[in-house]
């Protein structure tokens, strides 16, 4: 990353872990900790814990970033459940973002792709909120510019992307990366982050604490500072096997020397 002169402001997003690393034995242990570790909020919510998870930020005074559903795309219609109306009229007024993935049924296709995300979309127009596609490996969205493609052609305001570096890695070589992130960069409103491996394949190389991994973080935030990137970053911890305090407060470390560059 680029050293900063003296007039530039400071990049400093927001930052915040995903509900799957907040294993604390309880919501309200966990948003304690999350706080006392210098979090923001915590984001990537189940849509069962949403009601639980806004109180208990509400009395620590963080935020709840997003919540993570979707549906399933087919050949000649879509499905989701009744969990995800549910979870946007919770968030209702909040400005926490609607984390949509798009699985594969029986044939999918963009048409019916983007008729879906026009139907949350409105659900979450309704209720003040955002959409960001959630770019997920083997679901029918699973890369970047698949996402954007379809945010384009839903063609409503609230529509955005995600880029989620562990399934960007996956699926794509981290030599498409700022490629992806200028096309993505009309609709890119969420980040999220973890250590990885740039040559990783699995999730034991990909999702790993921040301070570990050979991809190079700060020429990431460097690119998002470069695009005058305004949103949050989130911090990916699915099936992390150590201690989930443990990991949090490495992660931490390793942001704050991150943005401090």
């Amino acid at each position: 990353m680029p050293m900063r002169g003296a007039e530039e402001a400071p990049f400093a997003p927001a930052f915040y872990p995903f509900q799957n690393g907040v294993k604390f034995g309880s919501l309200e242990k966990g948003v304690r900790a999350v706080k006392k570790l210098g979090y923001a909020g915590i984001g990537s919510v189940y849509p069962r814990d949403v009601a639980g998870l806004l109180a208990a930020c509400e009395g620590e005074g963080l935020k709840v970033f997003s919540v993570y559903v979707g549906g399933k795309v087919s050949a000649d219609g879509f499905e989701y459940g009744r969990e995800v109306a549910e979870a946007i009229d919770h968030l209702k007024g909040t400005g926490a973002l609607v984390e949509l993935y798009v699985q594969r049924g029986r044939n999918p296709n963009d048409e019916q792709a983007v008729a879906f995300v026009r139907e949350i979309a409105g659900l979450a127009k309704d209720a003040g909120l955002k959409v960001v596609l959630y770019p997920h490996v083997n679901f029918h969205i699973e890369r970047v510019d698949h996402a954007a493609r379809i945010a384009k052609a839903a063609g409503m305001e609230n529509v955005g992307v995600a880029f989620n570096l562990c399934h960007f890695l996956k699926v794509q070589s981290g030599d498409d990366l700022a490629a992806t992130l200028r096309e993505a960069k009309p609709w890119l409103w969420s980040v999220s982050i973890c250590g990885a491996d740039a040559d990783g394949k699995d999730w034991g190389t990909l999702i790993r604490p921040l301070d570990e991994g050979t991809f190079d973080q700060a020429g990431l935030l460097g690119m998002l500072r470069g695009m005058d990137y305004r949103g949050a970053v989130g911090l990916q911890c699915f099936n992390i096997k150590i201690d989930a305090k443990e990991n949090l407060s490495r992660s931490m470390e390793a942001w704050e020397k991150l943005i401090s560059r």
